[in-house]
């Protein structure tokens, strides 16, 4: 299954269109939809498939580095579309992915392809230096004034909004997969039901795909509070202080047009982001 997504986001970077490019991502994640969902089933209904969720440590970047945040909320979005959970270090320099190998390892190559092609995209917006003439905010006491936009507050506009577009992306493209799932499962009943009535025999039960991720829910959420020693809370979701429309516009546009080239690995190196 990895290999076969692998395969998906080089033909994504050898598409000859956006709309092609697109199309071979939200697929690679639907294929990674799907054979969970195979697997979840699997689990309900034979004794053979043994395997427990895990939790696996992610190295994000050094200590106070501004771009570590950014990381971890594409992380968080790409591991809501995986069913997994996560915690995250107090000074943001690490995560720990809690949940089934497959999906964390979905999950990493995913999260590796899109920072590195989120970094590539951001650098060639900020090198147009459009976003000069934007304004950013600064908190004065109970107040606030407008001041010249900065390359950093671009930046990390521009990251906020890439990573927004790609999170909504991999939420529908599961859900899709889920719906389609769910249709198959119908069609099978139905199926089941005829050759049962024609034979007169029971229909034999089967795994629905809501009942396969419940149960895959509930696995990983008894491991995680098995596992976790996580306290508090974790405050580098805040918002970008900015102005900065052209950034905003640029982070978005090119979260619908990634593209994930290079050859993927599970544990292959990521570019690390700027400060």
């Amino acid at each position: 299954m990895i290999e076969r997504i692998a395969k998906l986001l080089n033909k994504a970077e050898r598409a000859a269109t956006p709309e092609e490019a697109q199309a071979y991502f939200d697929k690679a994640q639907a294929l990674a939809t799907a054979h969970s969902i195979t697997l979840a089933k699997a689990r309900l209904v034979t004794s053979q498939v043994r395997v427990e969720p895990i939790s696996k440590r992610l190295q994000v970047g050094r200590p106070r580095q501004h771009a570590n945040r950014h990381l971890i909320n594409l992380m968080s979005s790409v591991a809501r579309a995986n069913d997994l959970k996560l915690d995250i270090a107090h000074n943001s320099t690490y995560l720990l992915l809690y949940g089934f190998p497959s999906d964390i390892a979905t999950a990493e190559m995913l999260w590796t392809n899109i920072s590195t092609q989120m970094v590539r995209y951001c650098e060639q917006f900020l090198a147009t230096d459009v976003w000069r003439s934007d304004k950013r905010l600064i908190r004065e006491g109970y107040l606030s004034r407008t001041a010249p936009m900065t390359k950093q507050t671009a930046r990390a506009q521009y990251y906020e909004s890439f990573i927004s577009t790609v999170g909504q992306r991999l939420h529908k493209a599961r859900k899709r997969e889920v719906a389609e799932q769910e249709r198959r499962d119908r069609e099978a009943q139905r199926e089941a039901a005829a050759a049962a009535a024609a034979a007169q025999t029971a229909q034999p039960a089967g795994a629905s795909t809501d009942i396969a991720l419940r149960a895959k829910a509930a696995a990983v959420d008894d491991f995680y509070r098995q596992s976790s020693n996580a306290r508090g809370s974790w405050n580098g979701g805040s918002k970008v202080m900015g102005l900065s429309r052209s950034a905003d516009e640029a982070g978005r546009r090119d979260g619908h047009r990634v593209s994930l080239g290079g050859q993927p690995t599970v544990s292959g190196g990521r570019r690390g982001l700027p400060k």
